[in-house]
């Protein structure tokens, strides 16, 4: 093949010819070379030991596996005690880490690596033209499926294994947890029915040039639950790991205004250790209805907004100020109208969060005042993966695609991936 490319012109045709056909070449190399390394592997015994019972060889038994050259029918040696019910084993199968597997560990990785990305059928379209036989959709799935089931009763070796191979970060002082709601499409019975889904950031930040730079983060993620109780065990979890061993000058937690996730906070004493801070941008948000209220649409709305949003930035004392200014509004606004309505509400935000948005303080700390990364997250970790058009998930089904996109997006795909292997 070499020779006869080199005595013809090359041309990018004749160039994908030759990488096709030394590929195909390739590829019957390893599956014979794989067949005859498992041949030697399953060495001949009478017996074998399984659960203190001595199971007897009963014959070879075929088995179709998928490897990164293509397919191979492999003969196992199979052993099964008397009686019953008797105890059985397939030593070749457990050797290789393939015990009720059709994918070899390096192709089911590529599976589960497209699946935290990509739907099914992508994932089959994607593989089929990078292996000479590529898995199913079906496969797919069920090879995610089985991950997922794993890294649920695996999850504390797996974070065994992030501690020692990949902690957070030891490149800044601050700790950082946020974490939010976005809904789901769920699938209940013949319907359709959105429900919260949960996602959570452990950050390290770090003092930059221009204030606090982000330097790590753990991203969590959980299907719909009542009171986000999983996810806020792991995040639990995840602040006692980064501070074993290590100390922070701050430990902060940054979310949005709604009352559920700060009373989710209230359930955790870990998290009273924490400064309580209120996302900057919804404080923001939630000013600019009161200027909306008063002013209507507008310059004089924007002026107004502007001025308290930089005062909370600045003054210790702006958010008693600010909520003196609407009080002092209101009669600008009709009684019983949707816009005293709303300003009052603004009102009442502004007083339930106070302690939450002392902003000079927080930023002369040194601390972030925003919860960007859990918003980001909840786009990239959640939304950009479950809602697609057409979509609807299983709890399980979603929670394995998120556990396995949480871990790719983390950066903790090795240390994981490893501890599934080991455990198969």
């Amino acid at each position: 093949m070499v020779e006869k490319l080199g005595r013809e012109e090359v041309s990018p045709v004749r160039f994908r010819e030759f990488l096709g056909g030394m590929r195909t070449l390739l590829a019957a190399i390893g599956r014979e070379a794989v067949v005859q390394v498992l041949e030697a592997t399953d060495t001949a015994r009478a017996s074998v030991e399984v659960s203190g019972q001595q199971a007897r060889f009963r014959g070879l038994s075929e088995r179709e596996w998928l490897t990164p050259f293509g397919k191979i029918t492999v003969l196992r040696r199979t052993y099964r005690a008397d009686g019953p019910g008797s105890a059985s084993a397939i030593p070749l199968d457990d050797a290789c880490g393939m015990r009720g597997r059709f994918m070899t560990p390096d192709v089911e990785e590529m599976a589960a690596i497209g699946m935290a990305m990509l739907t099914a059928p992508e994932v089959e379209k994607v593989l089929a033209k990078a292996l000479p036989d590529g898995p199913s959709a079906t496969a797919i799935q069920n090879a995610a499926h089985q991950r997922g089931e794993e890294i649920a009763t695996q999850r504390t070796a797996i974070e065994a294994a992030i501690d020692e191979q990949a902690p957070l970060s030891s490149n800044g002082d601050i700790l950082v947890v946020s974490y939010d709601g976005v809904m789901a499409p769920m699938r209940e019975a013949t319907n359709i029915a959105w429900r919260e889904a949960g996602v959570a950031t452990v950050s390290i930040y770090g003092q930059g040039s221009e204030g606090p730079e982000k330097r790590d983060t753990r991203f969590l993620a959980r299907m719909p639950e009542s009171g986000m109780k999983t996810l806020l065990e792991q995040i639990v979890d995840q602040v006692g790991r980064a501070q074993r061993g290590r100390s922070f000058r701050e430990f902060a937690v940054i979310c949005d205004g709604k009352d559920t996730i700060w009373s989710a906070a209230s359930s955790q004493p870990v998290l009273h250790e924490a400064v309580w801070i209120l996302d900057f941008y919804h404080a923001s948000e939630n000013l600019m209805k009161a200027a909306t209220a008063i002013f209507g649409e507008g310059d004089d709305a924007t002026r107004w907004h502007q001025k308290l949003r930089d005062k909370l930035i600045l003054d210790s004392r702006a958010v008693e100020n600010a909520m003196r200014t609407m009080r002092r509004c209101r009669p600008l606004t009709a009684a019983n109208s949707k816009e005293r309505n709303v300003l009052d509400n603004a009102i009442e935000y502004f007083r339930f969060h106070r302690e939450r948005m002392r902003y000079s303080d927080f930023i002369a700390r040194g601390l972030p005042i925003g919860s960007g990364p859990v918003e980001s997250a909840a786009k990239n970790i959640v939304q950009a993966r479950l809602k697609r058009s057409g979509m609807r998930w299983s709890r399980d089904g979603g929670q394995h695609v998120l556990d396995l996109r949480t871990f790719l997006k983390s950066g903790r795909w090795e240390p994981m991936w490893n501890t599934l292997t080991r455990a198969a």
